[in-house]
């Protein structure tokens, strides 16, 4: 390229960092990363941190990618490209312009009341928060509750539930653990082997699964566990996925609900913006793979943009979660589309039994982040 080109990457979850990971390679580019701490978060480390098992530190790690500068930020907003001039990008409070942008900032998570007993989080720092109270909790009820049927990491409640429940079943503690979803049954999108799957491990560690229980998000922003019908929870301890909704960000996207609409290059509706990651609407799992693959697919669209690439990318993902069943034990969702994209075809489902083995395999995917990150 004859001058340099700047490309805005927001955010630095696993689309963001595949996004830049990309363009870093290529010649004539100024790829920046913009992300507060100028950090990546491991949100696999969230359960662990909750539980006591883990420090933040553990699943944070610096940016530090090849080819990019990262800068130390939260994105305030985003201008659209103009007929004279490419978008913007707000950043402590100076805009920074670019040929191109790629919001992968996630989806955004709703705060919740304040209350003694319950806490309200689906990342490091708030899993932080709520630690004191998890371990020294001694005894009653304990409540994990998902408040919305979209949220990153769809199995990772039932996982949180399960490490709940070892914990107190190894601790000998009288305590009864309890999870609610309004689903009326567990990851139906994916298939009903994944379903059968949660609803069994759930059974096996005595956990009281209340299906079909749509929090109120009136009565949450009190601080109070209540369905849409009036019916409160009463809970010792509650732990609350929050209702996600559509980043700021992204406000002026076209969307489906929470989640940003956008074409085969992952353009946006807004002018010289792409999108990747959670916050975008396609037929997959909220999980690693499926935004790596977002991440890639506008990277090639900011190249195509640019004039050094013909065609969009054409990858499926390939799912891989890991439920955490406890003591080290982990099962694996493995799903593949080698039909093609839901809903037209359907997926390949492969569960593992729960194993320490399979414990490696958790290890080897926060090796994979860390090299994502440059460390």
């Amino acid at each position: 390229m004859g001058t340099s080109a700047t490309v805005i990457v927001i955010g630095a979850g696993p689309a963001a960092l595949a996004a830049a990971n990309h363009l870093g390679t290529v010649p004539g580019l100024d790829v920046v990363v913009v992300s507060p701490g100028g950090s990546s978060d491991f949100l696999a480390g969230t359960l662990p941190v909750a539980t006591g098992d883990a420090e933040v530190s553990d699943y944070r790690v610096p940016v530090a990618i090849d080819g990019v500068r990262v800068i130390d930020a939260r994105a305030g907003a985003i201008r659209p490209a103009t007929g004279t001039s490419g978008p913007a990008v707000l950043i402590n409070g100076d805009w920074l312009e670019a040929q191109s942008v790629i919001a992968a900032p996630g989806l955004a998570v709703a705060e919740i009341g304040a209350a003694p007993n319950l806490y309200g989080f689906w990342g490091l720092d708030g899993a932080s928060e709520a630690r004191s109270s998890v371990t020294s909790f001694d005894g009653g009820t304990l409540t994990v509750a998902i408040a919305s049927g979209v949220y990153r990491c769809p199995p990772a409640p039932y996982g949180l539930a399960m490490r709940l429940a070892e914990r107190v079943r190894s601790l000998g503690l009288t305590a009864q653990v309890r999870l609610t979803t309004p689903e009326d049954r567990p990851l139906a999108a994916i298939g009903t082997s994944v379903s059968d799957y949660l609803r069994r491990a759930c059974d096996e560690a005595g956990i009281e699964v209340r299906y079909g229980f749509a929090l109120n998000p009136d009565a949450l922003n009190e601080g109070v566990l209540a369905d849409v019908s009036g019916e409160v929870l009463d809970t010792d301890l509650g732990l609350v996925v929050p209702p996600h909704y559509k980043n700021l960000l992204l406000q002026d996207a076209a969307s489906t609900g929470p989640l940003v609409e956008v074409d085969e290059f992952g353009r946006t509706s807004i002018d010289g913006v792409f999108a990747a990651g959670d916050a975008v609407a396609r037929p997959f799992p909220r999980a690693s793979a499926p935004a790596d693959v977002s991440g890639l697919i506008a990277a090639r669209g900011v190249l195509h943009t640019l004039g050094l690439a013909d065609e969009p990318l054409e990858i499926l993902p390939e799912p891989d979660c890991f439920v955490d069943r406890g003591s080290g034990q982990y099962s694996r969702i493995q799903i593949t589309y080698p039909d093609g994209v839901p809903p037209s075809a359907e997926p390949y489902v492969t569960i593992s039994d729960p194993r320490h083995e399979t414990h490696a395999a958790f290890t080897e995917a926060r090796r994979t982040w860390m090299s994502m990150c440059g460390s």
